[in-house]
């Protein structure tokens, strides 16, 4: 993104010189403390455990005052750890980007995976203002939205947002393959929404098995909270009564895309129906970067195999939501303000 100082990489050296080739790294590092030596910015972008692993040793060997963050889904665990290091010489400020992909790797790697997204970040009292600043900046500098979150809060909502989702995936996907040998036919036809709903379970546990562990608790609460709701709502559908439910889950539903950091609006969100063919997205965003329309967010809500699907496109404001309706509709798509 432009960074005009030196960026040292540390990780198995086939990833390394992956890595150099791309120019993702200016030099690479085999050894962690040769890595560290000297940095403003320590970032530790690898699973739990291995944070756990190495954090104290991290930060008592970095460079006085340098900023040392994470990318991992727990919080409160390495905070009260950080906090142990007596001699720390480093100052740890939690991180968690919310971007990424079932895929893994830096063959994977993209340098527009943080555009748009939030990154979540858990200061201490003794974080230093300055240094908490620098970290924003750092996150700005990669097209993310820099989110100040306290680490208990972090760990609670992510075990409801994003690791109950993940065991109710496995959950679902398994409950599926036993029923599917009674009646076959059921796997072939769980298209759709069925894997829009359990994509997660195709994860490597590897992705996921450490920040479980190191979050058990709030999601452990997070399940028995859900399990006593599931209760309710198998009661209502007993007696024919979804009606209430339904309407909550609407309402709640059309905010969650509303939601949205910086100057985000609802408005500035577009649905756009496109047919499954190669080049589809990279024909709209060419249409649209022709009128110079810069597209901030890009996703798919609903596809169906061969037959194309639905995408939410977020533009930078409600003028360029307008107009960018009017250039898609003249090259016969549809497409319209996300409501």
């Amino acid at each position: 993104m432009g960074f005009s100082g030196s960026i040292v990489g540390h990780d198995k050296q086939e990833v390394l010189e992956e890595a150099l080739m791309r120019e993702a790294i200016d030099q690479g590092a085999g050894d962690i403390a040769e890595a560290i030596a000297g940095a403003d910015l320590i970032v530790l972008a690898m699973e739990a455990d291995q944070v756990v692993r190495i954090l104290p040793t991290v930060l008592r060997t970095g460079a006085e005052g340098a900023i040392v963050t994470d990318t991992t889904g727990a919080k409160s665990t390495l905070l009260k750890l950080a906090a142990e290091v007596n001699d720390a010489r480093a100052a740890f400020i939690g991180g968690h980007p919310l971007a990424g992909s079932q895929r893994q790797g830096i063959g994977n790697a993209h340098p527009e995976l943080f555009s748009s997204a939030y990154w979540l970040i858990t200061p201490t009292d003794e974080t230093q203002e300055e240094q908490l600043g620098a970290l924003k900046w750092w996150i700005r500098t990669l097209g993310a939205f820099p989110i100040v979150i306290e680490a208990d809060t972090h760990d609670r909502v992510m075990a409801a947002t994003t690791h109950m989702p993940l065991i109710f995936a496995l959950t679902l996907t398994d409950w599926l393959a036993k029923y599917s040998r009674e009646i076959p036919l059921a796997q072939k036809l769980a298209t759709g929404h069925f894997q829009s709903m359990t994509a997660m379970s195709a994860l490597p546990l590897a992705a996921w098995e450490s920040v479980l562990a190191a979050n058990r608790e709030h999601t452990r609460e997070a399940l028995e909270s859900f399990c006593r709701h599931f209760e309710e709502i198998i009661a209502l559908f007993n007696d024919g009564k979804l009606e209430e439910v339904w309407q909550r889950a609407y309402s709640f539903q059309r905010k969650l895309a509303r939601e949205r950091p910086g100057d985000w609006d609802s408005q500035s969100e577009l649905t756009v129906i496109v047919s499954d063919r190669p080049g589809t997205l990279a024909r709209i965003a060419g249409l649209l970067a022709e009128h110079g329309i810069n597209i901030r967010d890009i996703g798919v809500l609903h596809s169906r195999e061969r037959h194309g699907g639905v995408l939410r496109v977020t533009l930078e404001s409600q003028s360029d939501a307008r107009s960018a309706i009017q250039i898609l509709k003249q090259h016969g798509y549809t497409a319209m303000h996300r409501n």
